[in-house]
């Protein structure tokens, strides 16, 4: 009893009442339409279908012509030289794969070039004087007869080549051998399925026909050609009618003509269509057509109403549940959120109701999952992170260990095999110049200059022993003003700088290895004072903040590129012509082994600012402020 109560038998016997009776009633009334007029209608349907077919075959051959035509033109007057040449020939052959010969022909019919494998089954000589009379004498493209052979079907074309679009001359003859699979793909596509659709010749050699492979005709068809030519007969120049075949069919034909390769197109289907489509009508009247029309709507209202208001009712309801549910992840949809018939519909919804319980019991374990999942991550993410870092900051270590180790051990050979041979030139040089009692002015100048590269060579070595040794830091607690006056009064100035302390008020005590920070800052000064080789003026000062005292060196020289400061700390990295590449390097090896900062401010023309950041160890007056801190 439920099952004949549901929603499926309504359903059906629904669809039984409303497609019998629209459709006895408009059969009725169809079949009093005159037949012959239904039988032109189909011939008409049946030439429009004829026409197209020519239409997708005459574009196919007249889009291939063009193309030659145009690839004619383009390649004498805008080709860049007077004819087509092989590489022109080459060109389009691979770009259409359609075209498997080409040849270019002069006016008398000998070959000039080629490109591809010539059909076998084409006699040249036989055809030339079509081409010649056409291309040549006429100035026309020439279509030859469909040839077959083992990959299908395929069809020779001919145009003539002027040197000039606007002259009248031939000069030469483009021969093409093309392949008709892609017509035929395109024909297989547009055959009718209700209808027989064929594609020849007068002479009856069919080319295409509805369900052929490929859309073209591969092999030889008798009874496709006896029909052909038993329609021609009969037909005569008519383009549409009603033809008896030879094995006593009768049939309905279209013709449609395809003028430029001499084919036609035949569409066909058994003359009794018109006759099965035509009952005479029994109704005549108005009266009885307008009550059936109004019987026919009430009972479609009646019977709609008592079968789709209790489909609708509770689908509408089980709707908006389903809404609130889409939008609200925490809904939980309960029996009395919707309808529930005794059909297949409240099996529906009580599915629903289940599934949406179900849902909510999954989404919540999923969510206890994802946190305890989320909180797994996030510890492994935080150890793999500390052990990164820690593997990172131990091969670094590594890696400069090693590398101070390699500078250091070349730094000890450097000393020992180089500084002994200058004390000895150091020391002969002295003895020349005690036995030389009234020395000339350009030997004591030679003297000179050997002082001062000994003297050079030995700074090397001390930059580079300096830079490579690594010793324990001697810190000691200094007074900073105290500290940088005394250093700047040391200094060897050249003539032309000039020195400008800007000094804090305020004085510091910082705790640092003295002669470390001394040199560091000796690098820093003798760099500036090199960028201004014309003089300038060098400014030494400090700023004393609240944890921190800042040491800054500026020059006026030229200033430092971006490409500069990347590299400059680097070991051995140097522009000028003569020097180590250690001395920034030993500037922030020092301040990084003090636990300071080094910032550089710099613009091209307006010269450098190095900013030294140091820890304050005490400032005057604090008793709570220094290691502890």
């Amino acid at each position: 009893m439920k099952r004949l109560n549901g929603l499926f038998a309504k359903a059906v016997l629904v669809l039984i009442l409303i497609s019998i009776v629209p459709v006895l009633i408009i059969g009725y009334h169809v079949m009093g339409v005159d037949s012959r007029v239904l039988k032109n209608e189909i011939l008409q349907k049946q030439q429009t279908v004829a026409s197209r077919l020519a239409s997708v075959a005459r574009a196919h051959i007249s889009r291939k012509a063009q193309m030659f035509s145009i690839f004619v033109d383009l390649h004498t007057d805008f080709g860049g030289h007077d004819f087509v040449n092989q590489q022109d020939l080459h060109y389009l052959l691979a770009r259409n794969p359609s075209i498997f010969y080409l040849a270019v022909l002069s006016p008398q019919g000998q070959q000039l070039l080629s490109a591809g494998q010539a059909a076998a089954s084409i006699n040249y000589k036989k055809i030339a004087p079509d081409i010649l009379r056409a291309c040549v004498e006429k100035g026309e493209e020439y279509i030859s007869d469909v040839y077959q052979m083992p990959g299908g079907l395929f069809v020779l074309m001919a145009f003539p080549v002027r040197q000039h679009l606007d002259e009248v001359q031939v000069t030469g003859i483009l021969v093409a051998e093309m392949n008709l699979q892609e017509m035929g793909e395109s024909l297989s596509q547009a055959y009718p399925l209700d209808m027989n659709a064929i594609i020849a010749t007068d002479e009856g050699e069919i080319i295409s026909y509805n369900g052929a492979p490929d859309g073209l005709a591969q092999e030889p068809q008798p009874e496709m050609t006896q029909k052909v030519l038993a329609i021609n007969s009969q037909l005569g120049y008519s383009r549409s009618g009603e033809v008896e075949l030879p094995n006593g069919e009768r049939v309905l034909v279209a013709v449609a003509n395809l003028s430029l390769p001499g084919w036609k197109v035949y569409v066909d289907q058994p003359a009794n269509v018109a006759a099965q489509l035509f009952v005479e009508s029994t109704f005549h009247s108005f009266w009885d057509v307008l009550v059936l029309l109004l019987v026919m709507l009430a009972f479609v209202l009646v019977v709609s109403y008592w079968v789709i208001k209790p489909i609708t009712r509770p689908l509408e309801r089980l709707r908006k549940a389903a809404i609130l549910q889409r939008e609200n992840d925490d809904f939980v949809v309960h029996h009395n959120d919707v309808e529930i018939p005794n059909n297949e519909i409240g099996e529906l919804a009580s599915a629903f109701v289940d599934m949406s319980t179900a849902l909510h019991m999954r989404r919540q374990e999923l969510i206890r999952a994802q946190a305890e999942l989320a909180q797994v991550n996030q510890a492994l993410e935080k150890r793999v992170e500390e052990r990164t870092r820690e593997l990172k900051n131990a091969s670094s270590e590594l890696v400069k260990a090693e590398r101070l180790a390699a500078i250091g051990q070349m730094a000890s050979i450097i000393s020992h095999e180089i500084r002994n041979p200058l004390a000895v030139i150091s020391n002969a040089t002295r003895l020349i110049k005690m036995l030389v009692t009234s020395p000339d002015p350009k030997l004591t100048k030679q003297f000179g200059i050997i002082d001062a590269e000994i003297k050079q060579a030995n700074s090397i070595i001390s930059e580079v022993l300096g830079y490579a040794r690594t010793r324990d830091l001697i810190l000691t607690t200094v007074d900073l003003n105290s500290y940088l006056r005394e250093l700047l009064l040391s200094y060897p100035f050249i003539p032309g700088i000039t020195l400008k302390e800007e000094l804090d008020a305020e004085s510091v005590r910082i705790k640092v290895d003295a002669e470390e920070i001394k040199q560091a800052i000796r690098n820093v000064v003798s760099n500036a004072i090199e960028a201004m080789p014309n003089g300038g003026t060098l400014t030494v000062g400090t700023k004393v903040g609240k944890r921190l005292v800042c040491i800054y060196i500026a020059d006026q020289g030229p200033g430092i590129t971006d490409e500069v400061r990347r590299k400059m700390f680097a070991p051995f990295f140097t522009t000028k012509a003569r020097g180590t590449g250690l001395g920034l390097a030993v500037v922030g090896k020092a301040i990084s082994r003090h636990k300071g900062k080094l910032f550089i401010q710099s613009k091209p023309g307006k010269g450098t600012c190095f900013q030294i950041y140091l820890k304050i160890y005490r400032k005057p007056g604090d008793t709570n402020y220094g290691e502890s801190s």
